[in-house]
């Protein structure tokens, strides 16, 4: 069902963003390593490199936190589809009790019909026999 693509679609995706995330995670700590290496280095001297560094780095947190965020609000998405294919699934459910049911009630609405049917062979049996039998609704005059 369209319920059913939405979500594996979703979840697909949601496994993208997590394999992109990862990846941005990895290069957010080779460029903090890169930072850490030149201060120790003593490479102090070349603030060019390093601000590009930084500015790779915050860059790189950015990304990662729209990631983040993307990947919330795709988990929010697949709980929803998941809820709703529940709510599908008991709507599926009670239409078959209401088809059972109404398969019942006709059943009865024969078995009535077949007592009714009985019941007035029987009173017609009893006035044939002499028996005072009232007419009932269900007999002809």
């Amino acid at each position: 069902s369209q319920l059913s693509e939405l979500k594996i679609k979703s979840e697909q995706d949601s496994s993208n963003w997590n394999t992109l995330r990862d990846e941005l995670q990895k290069k957010l700590a080779n460029a903090e390593k890169q930072v850490v290496k030149a201060a120790a280095a003593g490479r102090n001297t070349n603030k060019k490199k390093e601000q590009q560094q930084a500015t790779v780095i915050e860059s790189l947190k950015r990304d990662l936190k729209a990631k983040d965020d993307e990947i919330s609000k795709l988990n929010l998405l697949v709980e929803e589809l998941n809820e709703k294919v529940k709510a599908v699934d008991g709507v599926e459910e009670l239409k078959e009790k209401i088809a059972g049911l109404e398969k019942e009630q006709e059943d009865l609405l024969v078995y009535l019909a077949d007592q009714d049917q009985q019941s007035k062979e029987y009173r017609d049996m009893l006035r044939k026999h002499g028996e005072d039998i009232p007419l009932s609704d269900d007999d002809d005059e």
